[in-house]
């Protein structure tokens, strides 16, 4: 079976929990090929899901960042458990479609925290 797969930010912290997660998950054999961790804030879970927008998998997030409303919290002792006891939630993002100056359509998912037209895209409704 397939390995889950673990994303994280660069960032000491996050490259520091990684490794923590990659050895709770190797010894105890957790295995979901469906699922993936993601280790860093909330700007980086929402940067990765937009990378992979088109994978048909779970998406766990573990928060190394300063806020983390969207993350859960790491927690050493807990992580199978944790993993294996998270309640999935789907979402549905917008989709926005916007007119550059040069009139060509732009269409892009909304999977932010923030949305800001420039004076040079113009909302198409």
């Amino acid at each position: 079976m397939t390995k889950l797969q673990i994303i994280s930010d660069t960032n000491k912290k996050s490259l520091t929990i990684k490794k923590i997660v990659t050895a709770k998950i190797n010894s105890q054999q957790f295995r979901n090929n469906n699922l993936v961790i993601v280790i860093g804030g909330d700007g980086f879970m929402l940067e990765t899901l937009k990378k992979n927008k088109k994978l048909k998998k779970q998406f766990y997030g573990i928060n190394s960042g300063n806020y983390g409303f969207l993350m859960n919290k790491f927690s050493s002792k807990n992580i199978i458990k944790n993993l294996s006891r998270a309640n999935m939630i789907s979402i549905s993002p917008l989709e926005m479609l916007v007119k550059n100056k040069n009139n060509q359509l732009k269409k892009s998912l909304a999977i932010t925290n923030t949305i800001s037209p420039t004076k040079q895209t113009i909302p198409i409704c």
